[in-house]
């Protein structure tokens, strides 16, 4: 950038610190009550620190990197989750955080915003490597750009930052309350309707005494549970990815191209008002998730990750199993149900098709899905304007960040020492230390 304030400097990150530089450790080396931390541990974009964890509570075997306390810890892989956190003691972490130490020319917290704002986050995407796990290399980290201000004016833009941040933190706070209690609506709705309440005022208008039923799902399938087929990545015909079950509607646009022919496929044909169920999740809490599909236009199939759900239609309205079906009266039998295998949670036919579900008549089944559907319409609209709120605030704090990094949010001071100065300090320091020295945690003093 051309119009920089006076004072500053455009340079690459690996001119102000050593990105990439890390000192390892080796399990056996590692005190039990070291704290452990896994990019897990850190929320996406807000840089929460989720939980704290000890070296001996996660029984690691895997070579750690080290940080001192006031490190600035960079999760290189998959950048774009913008996990980012200082450190607040000495600790060890994965191998896929980069602890960088701030020095005599860069204060920590003006490198933590800056991990923050959009120029840096473009800048990772784009250079990123591998298409799963893409990672931000060293060399590419070290010519990450990078505007250095002075000395000075950094503390400042960090305690003005700070100020205002503080604002929509809070604001984050009280939205964080918002998908709770809207879950908790929905599920309230959902209790009234499959209790019969929804509708108890227009039984009696129907004049109808027909008592519900329950049944197993197993007695009203109009045909076998069905899994899909486990598919590979190729150029041929398309096939549904986990991802594709959104709240009660499958989302078709989700799907990759698998490594098999159309006729190979024909047997696993999605079809309109098909219902899918998820057979396995590492987390519990979507393992068993259920959804329908809409219309289908256009050929597409669907994997062994998925189960095929198929009722009979004189029986049950497939749109009310698909509200029913996220409910907490199956998910309890689904949660009861299934079965964990090396971290992930799995659900079988088997137990799905012994299910209890409740039956009504299929014209108050029609009665119920008509009501959900306008009191989810109206959640709905709640949940837009959530994430307008979201949104906002993310554009608010990228806009904050760059007049922070335009200079333009804290008035400059002729009397501060120039960027350029910082840079011809730290590039001397380093060509004086000709043998780096690691720097040593202090929970490590006492084993060497």
């Amino acid at each position: 950038m051309s119009n920089l304030p006076k004072g500053w400097i455009k340079c690459q990150l690996g001119d102000v610190v050593e990105y990439g530089k890390t000192n390892k450790v080796e399990p056996i080396n590692i005190p039990e009550n070291a704290w452990m931390l896994e990019l897990e541990d850190i929320e996406k974009d807000t840089s929460k620190l989720l939980k704290r964890l000890s070296f001996s509570e996660r029984l690691s075997k895997s070579t750690k990197n080290y940080f001192n306390k006031g490190d600035v810890l960079y999760g290189k892989l998959r950048p774009y989750l913008n996990k980012v956190i200082i450190a607040d003691q000495d600790g060890l972490c994965t191998t896929e955080i980069v602890p960088i130490n701030p020095n005599s020319i860069v204060d920590g917290w003006y490198l933590f915003y800056w991990f923050k704002y959009s120029e840096f986050l473009k800048y990772v995407e784009s250079v990123s490597h591998g298409i799963q796990m893409p990672r931000l290399g060293t060399e590419a980290g070290l010519k990450a750009p990078f505007r250095l201000a002075p000395l000075a004016e950094q503390k400042r833009i960090v305690t003005k930052l700070d100020s205002l941040f503080a604002y929509t933190r809070r604001a984050r706070q009280e939205l964080d309350h918002i998908p709770k209690l809207i879950e908790r609506y929905k599920q309230a709705i959902l209790s009234a309707a499959f209790r019969g309440d929804l509708t108890a005022d227009w039984r009696k208008e129907n004049l109808l005494i027909e008592e519900w039923k329950e049944l197993a799902l197993k007695e009203f399938l109009s045909e076998p549970l069905s899994n899909g087929r486990s598919v590979c990545d190729g150029d041929g015909f398309p096939v549904l990815r986990l991802t594709c079950l959104k709240d009660r509607l499958i989302d078709l646009n989700e799907n990759k191209k698998g490594m098999w022919s159309r006729e190979e496929a024909l047997k696993f044909l999605v079809c309109t008002k098909d219902f899918f169920v998820s057979r396995g999740n590492g987390s519990l809490s979507l393992v068993g998730k259920g959804s329908l599909v809409g219309v289908v236009t256009d050929e597409i199939a669907y994997p062994d990750t998925l189960i095929r759900v198929r009722v009979k239609p004189e029986v049950y309205n497939v749109e009310f199993l698909s509200f029913i079906w996220n409910s907490y009266s199956i998910r309890r039998q689904i949660e009861k149900a299934a079965k964990t295998t090396a971290g992930i949670y799995k659900i079988n036919q088997k137990s799905i098709e012994n299910f209890i579900f409740p039956i009504p008549s299929l014209q108050e089944q029609q009665e119920i899905v008509e009501k959900l559907k306008k009191y989810f319409q109206a959640i709905d609209r709640l949940e837009q304007e959530y994430q307008k709120a979201i949104k906002f605030l993310d554009r608010l704090e990228q806009s904050t960040l760059a007049k922070a990094f335009r200079g333009e949010i804290v008035p400059q001071d002729p009397n501060d020492e120039p960027a350029s100065i910082l840079l011809e300090r730290i590039q001397k320091e380093r060509e004086n230390q000709q043998t780096p020295k690691k720097r040593q945690l202090s929970l490590f003093k006492e084993k060497t």
